[in-house]
């Protein structure tokens, strides 16, 4: 491939889908102690016909693309599979989907899936006795491999592209020892062990809010009212002078969890009369489709001069008590004000929004001032906490894959030192990394 065609796509990497890796495949030198060898040196094609009966029945599975492993599909009679031509797919085999491999999509068959059938438009295959089948899965997430696999495969349409198999296997690759290849596996596969619990934490603690969502948000034994009896809905603003400093905050810089994410600092002269004005410890609710439905919104918080002007697409909910902006945030954040707001919408399509009237009419439980206030405590807290360990998690795996990618690449060698898992058991132990 031409130099242009190589400057054309590293300049325009969003051309092709994530799944997608289109650069140009290219070896480094060969690191010390590793062999250089052509995949088909490395893979042996293996198929097993699968001869069906069309009252028995049998598993059918998928590749899952971005190297999301091979999962089940339905369980089907005989002759409720339209394409006859079927394989059996065994425990250990590395199996391809030809049509989406240059997306990702293949993956070890694992034991739950043992004996499972699959189409000819899958290829399954056995590793030589120099090729561990853990790294092999581990290495179809190197950057390398991805796009061997693209540049493997013709079309006019990323979604439709035919998959050269025998192109793929002239591909070389550089593979270490065996001992090597178990320690890199064993490197990731505690990472990977680490972040799965912490991805657990977060599970947990969202399945703790809801709890208290369902008992404290919806009490039935509290005083029942309105959102218009804990905050004016768009209320009137006072003047802000032209040379105050204040925070601007678009749609983009909210979070469908309810988080503001950013804000920009804008002279308030320039903004003139056209957007949204708030203060500190407003709560901002998306008013357009679908941004409402997604659950975008913010409690405004920390704003240049305590002041905030930004898209009118907000609704500003101003509680009566600042002390009560936490509770009436976490109401805006309930499934059931969402969905009741949805069938509230009015105007033409990809134009739908919220009426303010919805919003002030919107009926609520109202426990006492104290009660309200540790509730919405609460549940602020524990929104502080996920963010917190959802951020943390999301920078453990960018450190996992540029680790992953330097031990694949060979530019960075483990020599059985303890470090290398220093970090994941900083994370198992709930430290930073």
């Amino acid at each position: 491939m031409s130099e242009a065609l190589e400057e054309i796509e590293a300049e325009n990497p969003s051309a092709y889908p994530p799944s997608i890796q289109a650069g140009i495949p290219k070896l480094g030198d060969r690191p010390k102690g590793w062999t250089r060898c052509r995949l088909g040196d490395l893979l042996h094609k293996v198929e097993r016909p699968a001869k069906l009966v069309d009252s028995e029945t049998y598993q059918l599975v998928t590749a899952k693309r971005n190297r999301g492993g091979i999962v089940a599909r339905e369980i089907l009679r005989g002759d409720q599979i339209r394409t006859k031509t079927q394989f059996y797919v065994e425990a250990g085999d590395f199996l391809i989907s030809n049509r989406q491999i240059s997306h990702g999509a293949c993956g070890i068959v694992p034991e739950s899936l043992n004996r499972a059938v699959v189409s000819n438009e899958y290829t399954a295959f056995h590793t030589a006795d120099a090729l561990d089948p853990a790294f092999l899965n581990v290495l179809s997430h190197s950057i390398y491999f991805q796009q061997t696999c693209f540049h493997s495969s013709i079309g006019v349409h990323v979604e439709k592209l035919v998959f050269r198999l025998d192109d793929w296997m002239r591909w070389e690759f550089d593979i270490p020892p065996l001992q090597e290849q178990e320690r890199i596996v064993a490197v990731l596969t505690a990472w990977d062990r680490a972040i799965g619990q912490a991805e657990r934490l977060i599970a947990a603690k969202r399945q703790r809010k809801m709890g208290i969502v369902g008992r404290a948000l919806f009490d039935a034994g509290a005083r029942r009212g309105f959102l218009r009896d804990l905050a004016d809905i768009n209320p009137r603003n006072a003047k802000v002078p032209a040379e105050i400093v204040v925070s601007f905050v678009g749609m983009e810089d909210v979070s469908e969890a309810g988080e503001l994410i950013t804000k920009t600092d804008r002279l308030r002269g320039p903004l003139g009369s056209g957007y949204t004005q708030f203060v500190d410890g407003d709560v901002l609710v998306a008013k357009i489709t679908p941004c409402f439905e997604n659950g975008k919104g913010a409690l405004a918080s920390g704003l240049t001069n305590g002041f905030g002007f930004g898209t009118t697409e907000f609704h500003v909910l101003r509680p009566h008590d600042p002390a009560d902006a936490d509770y009436v945030h976490q109401i805006t954040l309930t499934r059931s004000f969402r969905t009741s707001g949805e069938r509230q919408m009015s105007g033409s399509a990809g134009q739908r929004r919220v009426p303010q009237e919805f919003i002030e009419d919107f009926p609520i439980f109202v426990p006492g001032d104290n009660t309200r206030r540790t509730i919405g405590n609460l549940l602020a807290s524990i929104d502080t906490e996920l963010r917190a360990l959802e951020f943390q998690t999301k920078q453990w795996r960018v450190q996992k894959s540029g680790l992953m990618q330097k031990l694949l690449t060979g530019e960075r060698q483990l020599d059985g030192r303890f470090d290398y898992f220093a970090p994941v058991v900083r994370i198992a132990a709930g430290g930073a990394a």
